[in-house]
């Protein structure tokens, strides 16, 4: 199924939208979490646009496979997980503590009764595949934002737009980019949202389709 933008409407409930980039989501099966968690993709982010994290994993009372699916794209991962019904995380793996019983998988997601979203510590995985073709879309810097102890983007030196989108597409980490001409400067970001530390930061955005 192709996306790129999940929203989730409910009643007395604020809509839920999350731009993701253009994902194929396909389940893989259940899989068995623990202590040592098997998923680990947002270990250090506090927050991601709207949703704060749990320090693995982001909640929501509106979780569906495809909210979770563009939280994850957002950081390009390949696979993501939800648990108990509402604990979404991503990952850039998956299986390390071994499959489950599909009967296992038998809690409902919090924003759509009629599909399955884990149990208790145990994963409904999916796999996330990205277009082969790559492409760069110009718009305005995402007023959302990404919170780490981690740091989300690395800066090198770039005479052109075109540079700077070339230096993030040859690396899988980067998910997008803010361009300064006038500092000749691209600061690549590991997530489709910048941090806040770069919230002051002159420069043209582009993120991967």
């Amino acid at each position: 199924m192709l996306k790129t933008i999940a929203c989730i409407v409910g009643l007395a409930v604020p809509v839920l939208c999350v731009a993701g980039r253009v994902t194929q989501m396909s389940y893989i099966g259940c899989y068995i979490d623990g202590e040592t968690r098997d998923m680990k993709g947002l270990s250090g982010v506090s927050k991601i646009g709207q949703f704060s994290t749990s320090g693995i994993a982001v909640s929501s009372a509106s979780m569906t496979h495809e909210l979770c699916s563009s939280v994850c794209s957002l950081g390009g991962f390949p696979y993501f997980g939800i648990q108990l019904s509402e604990q979404c995380m991503c990952s850039t793996s998956y299986g390390s503590l071994g499959a489950a019983s599909e009967t296992d998988c038998n809690r409902f997601c919090t924003g759509n009764g009629a599909s399955k979203c884990g149990g208790m510590w145990r994963n409904s995985v999916f796999a996330l595949t990205y277009p082969k073709k790559q492409y760069f879309e110009q718009s305005q810097r995402p007023t959302q934002t990404v919170e780490s102890i981690h740091s989300t983007y690395w800066t090198s030196a770039a005479r052109t737009d075109i540079e700077c989108m070339g230096l993030c597409e040859a690396s899988a980490a980067c998910q997008a980019v803010i361009f300064s001409g006038q500092q000749r400067l691209c600061h690549l970001l590991r997530f489709a949202y910048p941090p806040a530390s770069l919230g002051s930061t002159d420069g043209d955005f582009f993120a991967r389709g």
